[in-house]
C-alpha cells in the first residue's frame, strides 16, 4: 500500500490535468458520448462514478453526524472548560468530496498519463454547478436530445409490461413522471454554459448522429486534445452504432439494449399526438435552445 503522501501527491498531479464532466437526461446519448471520448488515445472516460449519489451524500451525513456527536462530547463536564473538540467546518464535506472524486478519477487512469481525464453519470447535470464550484478548471459536457425520442427510448429501455395494463395511460404517467427533471436538467446545463461559456459544451444526439466526425472533432479541441483527421476518423469508426450495437444497423431495434435504434425521430413510432402535444406543453421551449424541430 502506498504512502498518504505518495497517494496526495499522485492526485494532485492529476487535479493539475483537464478534468471533465458529462452529462444528460438517461436515453439522450451519454454512454455513445462517453464512449466516443473514451475510444481517445489521449482521453480517460468512464462512467458511471456516482459520485453524488454514493460520494457525496453518504459523507455529508457522516459529517452531520460527526459534528452531532463532537458537540455532544464537547458538552460534558469534562471537557467544558477547554471549550471542547473544534467542530467540523462548513467546506470539510466539500474537501472530502473534491478529494474523493479525483481519487476515483486516478484509480480509472490504471497509472497512464492521459491527457484529458472524466466522468459520465447522466445525473451530473444537476450537479454541475456543485462539480465547477469544487473543481473550478474543470469542463463540463452535455448533451440534450428531442425529449420526445429520450421518452421513447426510455419507455422501450425502462418499461417493463404489466398483465392488463392500459398502455397509452401507462405511457401518459411515465411521461408525466419524467418531464421535470428532463425539465431541471436541460435549464441547469443551458445556465451554466451561459454562466461559463468557454468551459462548457452542449452537444446534440442529433448533430451527433448527422455529422459525427466534426461533432467529434469540436469535443477534442475543446478538452484540449489532439483532433487529427485520422483520429477523429478512428474514434467515430469504434464508436459507430454498429460497432456498439454488435453489428446491427441503424434502425434496426432492439429493446432493452443499451443501444436500442440509434435513430432521430422514432418517437412517432410510439406517442401520440396527444402525447407530443403534452411534451411541447411543458418542454416546448427546449427546442429553440437546441435547434430541434416540434
Amino acid at each position: 500500500m502506498q504512502s498518504w503522501t505518495e497517494r496526495q501527491e499522485e492526485i494532485a498531479r492529476l487535479a493539475r490535468r483537464q478534468l471533465f464532466f458529462v452529462g444528460g437526461a438517461p436515453r439522450s446519448g451519454t454512454t455513445w458520448l462517453q464512449y466516443l471520448l473514451d475510444s481517445h488515445p489521449e482521453v480517460s472516460c468512464r462512467g458511471s462514478g456516482l459520485f453524488m449519489q454514493d460520494l457525496a451524500a453518504p459523507l455529508e451525513t457522516m459529517i452531520v453526524e460527526r459534528r452531532k456527536a463532537v458537540v455532544a462530547k464537547n458538552s460534558h463536564l469534562l471537557f467544558g472548560h477547554s471549550g471542547g473538540y473544534p467542530l467540523p467546518a462548513p467546506d470539510d464535506v466539500e474537501f472530502l468530496v473534491g478529494t474523493a472524486i479525483l481519487l476515483a478519477l486516478h484509480q480509472q487512469t490504471e497509472g497512464k498519463d492521459y491527457l484529458a481525464v472524466g466522468e459520465k453519470t447522466p445525473e451530473n447535470v444537476f450537479f454541475f454547478p456543485r462539480l465547477k464550484r469544487l473543481f473550478p478548471c474543470a469542463r463540463f459536457i452535455g448533451i440534450a436530445r428531442d425529449p420526445r425520442d429520450v421518452l421513447t427510448s426510455a419507455w422501450h429501455f425502462f418499461h417493463k409490461p404489466a398483465a392488463g395494463e392500459d398502455e397509452a395511460a401507462a405511457k401518459l404517467a411515465f411521461i408525466a413522471s419524467a418531464i421535470p427533471s428532463l425539465d431541471q436538467g436541460a435549464r441547469t446545463m443551458l445556465a451554466l454554459a451561459t454562466q461559463f461559456p468557454s468551459d462548457c459544451m452542449i452537444v446534440t444526439y442529433e448533430n451527433m448522429r448527422e455529422a459525427p466526425a466534426p461533432v467529434a472533432a469540436q469535443l477534442f479541441r475543446f478538452l484540449g486534445v489532439s483532433d487529427g483527421d485520422d483520429v477523429v476518423a478512428d474514434c467515430v469508426a469504434r464508436t459507430s452504432f454498429a460497432a456498439l450495437s454488435g453489428g446491427r444497423t441503424s434502425g434496426v431495434a432492439q429493446d432493452g439494449s443499451f443501444f436500442r435504434k440509434g435513430v432521430v425521430g422514432d418517437w412517432r413510432s410510439t406517442l401520440t399526438p396527444a402525447m407530443n402535444e403534452t411534451i411541447l406543453r411543458e418542454l416546448g421551449w427546449m427546442f429553440p435552445n437546441f435547434g430541434w424541430v416540434p
